[in-house]
């Protein structure tokens, strides 16, 4: 499926209407916490704000074995937007994809969006990266629109 495809079918399964702007972006709230996606030459990025970088130099160890082979960020990565003063979790799907597989990457960036603004504040993370924060979208569980 292409990523417009994809974007609808999470809409969809949701039960929201979710496609991606003319520009190639789309956000979406899960359960608070936003994502969003920016498709661009063949690549979708998953991407979202994890937290302020600002006064946060002491959460750089934890945040580097964190991102040590994805043991909390579950393939995706952290980085410093080093402009906004924000860290943030990125994900990129290459090509088109089949939805099964994208739907699992997108549970599996939002539990370790959740686990590593946990960690930085200091609550350890509400999920460890191996359990996903949500077993299938269509039990109503993962959007609030």
């Amino acid at each position: 499926m292409t990523h417009h495809e994809l974007l609808r079918k999470l809409g969809e399964t949701a039960g929201i209407e979710l496609e991606l702007s003319a520009a190639g972006t789309a956000a979406v709230k899960f359960d608070g916490d936003e994502v969003n996606f920016e498709s661009d030459g063949g690549r979708l990025y998953i991407y979202a704000d994890i937290a302020s970088a600002e006064g946060c130099e002491a959460d750089f160890g934890r945040l580097l074995e964190l991102n040590n082979l994805f043991s909390g960020t579950d393939g995706a990565t952290i980085g410093l937007d080093h402009a906004r003063g924000t860290f943030t979790l990125c994900r990129m799907v290459e090509g088109d994809a089949e939805y099964a597989a994208f739907e699992r990457t997108v549970a599996g960036f939002v539990t370790a969006l959740r686990l590593v603004r946990g960690e930085l504040a200091g609550g350890g993370g509400s999920a460890p990266a191996s359990q996903p924060a949500f077993d299938h979208l269509s039990g109503g569980h993962l959007m609030q629109v």
